[in-house]
């Protein structure tokens, strides 16, 4: 009963971990897919930097330059599918780990209770 509760926790610890792991690389895939290779920033003239995304046409006044925002494809269907296939992977990978770690968390507590019904029994 208590590698059961100590597997769910460790399990648990695992699940997450990796969903947060995978969740920052889903977000990161996304985003460069959505953006390309376009570069972020440009510097305009040679006296001031003026922070505006490549490919902005300059204004005359020399204030900040309207950009419309890149139309660029979403994602695929199929980075999704890959994010879910793996997310379905990681559900017994947790539970294997949890279980195998709540086995060594246990270890010392057996052998302490081995000792102990050894010396029970003898001194009986």
């Amino acid at each position: 009963m208590t590698r059961l509760r100590l597997t769910c926790l460790y399990g648990g610890v695992f699940m997450v971990a990796g969903t947060a792991l995978l969740a920052v690389v889903h977000l990161l895939a996304v985003q460069a897919v959505s953006r390309g290779n376009d570069p972020v920033l440009e510097v305009r003239s040679e006296y001031a930097i003026v922070l505006a995304p490549a490919g902005c046409p300059e204004p005359s006044d020399g204030g900040p330059a309207p950009c419309p925002a890149p139309s660029r494809q979403q994602p695929q269907d199929s980075l999704v599918a890959a994010t879910a296939l793996v997310l379905a992977a990681l559900v017994p990978l947790s539970a294997t780990a949890g279980y195998v770690t709540a086995g060594y968390a246990l270890s010392p507590l057996r052998r302490i209770t081995r000792s102990a019904r050894r010396a029970s029994c003898e001194s009986s």
